[in-house]
């Protein structure tokens, strides 16, 4: 074998194995939802990536954007089609997307997630959006929640 087709073998080797380890769309669009890239996220929502996708153990790509206060993104996903209430884990075991904004005093993360329904009141292991804000100190957010109806039970 000749040294050019060593080199054409090798090169081939190496691009099959980057195709072969790209992660598949709905996987990027977590990972770009974890990592903040709003734009990222918006262009493979365009080229037909999933908008409840969720990692393995459960963490959706709603559920990162929302604890990251990137409203946008919040929107973005919930306009194609995310669901509002998915909590972090399997069973609704885990966090609301609104608790987690809640937590970050993210208002128009909140506000994003609130118009488009999602549950003000979700409880999850005792812990509600209204009581995370009211323990991390958001007084702004407490004041959101409150107006949206939310109540401490």
């Amino acid at each position: 074998m000749s040294a050019r087709n060593v080199v054409i073998a090798f090169l081939l080797l190496v691009v099959g194995l980057v195709v072969g380890c790209a992660p598949d769309i709905d996987t990027q669009l977590v990972q770009a939802s974890r990592k903040g890239q709003g734009s990222r996220v918006r262009t493979l929502l365009e080229a037909g990536a999933d908008a409840g996708a969720t990692t393995r153990s459960g963490w959706a790509a709603l559920v990162y954007a929302a604890a990251r206060g990137e409203a946008e993104t919040v929107n973005a996903l919930v306009n194609a089609g995310a669901s509002v209430d998915r909590s972090h884990r399997d069973g609704d075991r885990g966090w609301t997307p609104l608790m987690y904004a809640a937590k970050g005093g993210h208002i128009i993360t909140a506000q994003v997630l609130l118009e488009a329904g999602a549950n003000v009141n979700a409880e999850r292991n005792g812990m509600t959006a209204l009581k995370t804000a009211i323990l991390q100190g958001h007084l702004e957010m407490v004041r959101l929640l409150e107006k949206s109806g939310a109540t401490t039970r």
